[in-house]
């Protein structure tokens, strides 16, 4: 092979007197402040305002999330870090763009957790298989950057066979049929990212269509 570049988820009332046996009538005042008092205590708890729960939804959980439908894509790394990653960014052929995917409306940026990592990048659309061709858009397609063998970053670029390469075991995976594994010890393909483009930016058009990394072992 050529040489790679390496681009950096009850009682009982038996026997006894029937009066005995009465239920007591209920106290009826006893009862509302006994129930005054434990809607009082819960009240916080069930009834906490809207920004608590935003507070906890769209802090830390909210940049460990996947991907979502909707979401944009910023550079990892380089001069253009964090920048948001146009179509017009991916070169024809190039090695591809480590991205971190980023969510417009909440101004989320998903970088919590290094497995949501992506990789961005543009071949011919003729080489594509017909699934790939049908998550591209104008030639442009994208996979989880995270090895489904051991968690490690797929970080090196075989730009003559256009394959993907775990450096730390050699799993070699095919971006053009769906990024299956070509050789190595990885078992599963690297999960897609369906694309769509909005005003030039690159936007998710959907989830990815599988687990990311390895499976938990049993």
């Amino acid at each position: 092979m050529s040489q790679t570049e390496i681009g950096l988820i009850g009682g009982d009332c038996v026997g006894k007197r029937k009066r005995s046996c009465q239920q007591p009538r209920p106290d009826r005042r006893r009862r509302a402040l006994l129930g005054g008092l434990t809607g009082w205590i819960l009240s916080p708890i069930l009834f906490r305002s809207d920004p608590a729960r935003a507070a906890v939804g769209d802090g830390v959980n909210a940049s460990k999330m996947r991907a979502q439908a909707g979401d944009q894509f910023v550079f990892k790394t380089g001069a253009r870090k964090g920048e948001v990653i146009t179509i017009a960014d991916v070169a024809f052929g190039a090695r591809p763009l480590v991205a971190y995917p980023y969510d417009p409306i909440e101004g989320v940026l998903r970088n919590g957790s290094r497995l949501n990592q992506i990789l961005v990048l543009r071949l011919a659309e003729d080489s594509y298989t017909d699934k790939v061709r049908a998550r591209a858009v104008d030639g442009v397609i994208a996979y989880s950057a995270i090895c489904t063998h051991e968690n490690c970053p797929v970080t090196a670029w075989h730009s003559d066979d256009q394959l993907f390469i775990c450096p730390c075991h050699e799993t070699h995976y095919d971006p053009k049929n769906g990024a299956r594994v070509v050789s190595g010890p990885a078992k599963r393909a690297l999960p897609a990212l369906p694309l769509t483009v909005k005003d030039g930016v690159l936007t998710a058009a959907g989830g990815l269509t599988g687990r990311v990394g390895r499976r938990k072992r049993t």
